[in-house]
């Protein structure tokens, strides 16, 4: 009952700051995002390099956030088009420059795998700094739609989480035991069912307005790659040996443990929605 009052009053407190910062200008905006650029990079980077490294894990950090404030900076104004092929450019700028950087700097230190390291640095980039970058590219104005896509995930998560206690706990029905035992297909289907009544509800608000059929199919593929995001993370920390990412919110764990299911499926719908407006 404790750990049921943490969790609720830290999540309440969770959603009114996201709330808060996405609908409140650029700076608290900019503010949450960079926080959740940092904070997520140093999870992943604990997750993977272990303790120390701090040259290779300053470095990664500092290329993710540069990524994310240039593309902040330079798509304020939108034009999908012209988005697309600038983020790409930066994309490939901000890799290359770590491509040189981070061997050279292997070359100074004694390291048994330094190739494995320099491959840790560069994923955790991809993994987190490249998909909260690319949710830049709503621009301004498409800061209460990016609070709809929150809101169809957690709807998600809701969903996911009633189904699969009241369903799909004593159930045969796993969705992929060998990397997250207590999912199942019950827990999915409710997700699912969550997310595309969260989407019609957003919808007929007129808080998603590009129609009914494209809201939808935004909000199956927020369900759809939020499932593969929480699993890519359950796999991540599984090969860590850890049970959270981090401590940082009481009752949930860390920053990763919260933004999983994120980090893919936003960006898969910010995509959908920038190659709806191209074409």
């Amino acid at each position: 009952m404790k750990n049921l009052l943490t969790r609720t009053v830290s999540g309440i407190v969770f959603i009114g700051i996201m709330v808060g910062c996405l609908l409140g200008g650029d700076i608290p905006y900019a503010c949450l995002m960079l926080f959740l650029v940092v904070g997520l990079l140093s999870e992943f980077y604990t997750l993977t390099l272990g303790k120390g490294k701090w040259l290779q894990k300053i470095t990664g950090l500092f290329f993710g956030v540069s990524l994310w404030t240039a593309v902040f900076f330079l798509f304020k104004n939108r034009s999908p088009y012209s988005d697309a092929m600038g983020f790409v450019a930066l994309t490939m700028m901000c890799f290359l420059a770590l491509w040189l950087i981070l061997p050279i700097i292997q070359l100074f230190r004694k390291e048994e795998k330094p190739f494995l390291i320099i491959a840790y640095v560069l994923s955790g980039v991809v993994y987190i700094a490249v998909p909260l970058s690319l949710l830049n590219m709503l621009g301004v104005d498409g800061r209460p739609v990016l609070l709809g896509l929150f809101i169809i995930l957690w709807s998600n998560d809701v969903g996911a989480y009633v189904f699969g206690m009241l369903f799909g706990q004593k159930g045969k029905h796993k969705l992929l035991p060998s990397v997250s035992p207590k999912k199942s297909w019950e827990g999915f289907a409710g997700g699912v069912f969550a997310a595309l009544a969260a989407g019609y509800t957003l919808s007929s608000l007129g808080m998603i307005d590009y129609g009914l059929f494209s809201t939808l199919m935004i909000s199956l593929l927020i369900a759809v790659f939020g499932v593969f995001g929480d699993l890519v993370e359950s796999m991540l920390k599984r090969s860590a040996g850890v049970k959270d990412s981090g401590k940082i919110i009481p009752g949930h764990g860390g920053l990763l443990d919260r933004f999983d299911a994120a980090l893919l499926a936003l960006p898969v719908a910010c995509l959908y929605i920038i190659i709806s407006e191209i074409f």
